[in-house]
């Protein structure tokens, strides 16, 4: 039998990154729906939201980037192909780096996790304030610091733009290629 990690690695992954209220969780509910697969949760807002908001810790973060890849590694195992990741280690490096102003080199190691592509989720998707999340410069400032991580990983990524439909259809095209 194949460890579940081990199998994990053969499953092509795409991960949805982008700044807050990007449109990345219904990207992912509908790109995974298209797919016929399996999508994983960011475990970030999750875990957010159990200690009651606010800014979590070094220590927190790594935890968070940690159970989102154990995540990811059990839901390989019921993947139809594709499994669609809805955030990545290197979206919890960001915030770490933002809130702390420094990275345990775990959490570095991490967020340097690879993908068979990215998918940046452009701020052309309408803000939603849902009262957690933090505003528009904020989410430029993520946006940048993607797409800057990206490039220095050498990651293959995409930037898709316009609705639901559209941005299915350029991930689609990229995943063909």
């Amino acid at each position: 039998m194949v460890a579940p990690e081990v199998y994990a690695d053969l499953v092509p992954r795409v991960c949805l990154l982008g700044g807050e209220s990007s449109g990345k969780t219904t990207l992912a509910q509908a790109l995974a729906e298209r797919l016929q697969t399996t999508w994983v949760r960011e475990y970030g807002r999750e875990r957010w939201e159990q200690v009651g908001g606010g800014v979590l810790s070094v220590n927190e973060l790594v935890h968070v980037a940690q159970v989102q890849v154990q995540r990811e590694i059990d839901a390989a195992q019921t993947a139809n192909g594709w499994l669609v990741c809805d955030t990545s280690p290197l979206t919890t490096l960001q915030y770490c780096l933002l809130d702390h102003r420094e990275a345990p080199e775990k959490l570095q190691r991490l967020a340097e996790r690879p993908y068979d592509l990215a998918v940046l989720c452009d701020g052309d998707f309408g803000f939603v304030q849902d009262g957690t999340r933090r505003d528009h410069a904020f989410r430029a400032l993520q946006q940048a610091r993607t797409v800057e991580a990206l490039q220095r990983l050498g990651a293959r990524y995409i930037i898709v733009r316009g609705s639901v439909e559209e941005r299915i259809e350029q991930v689609l095209t990229a995943l063909r290629a």
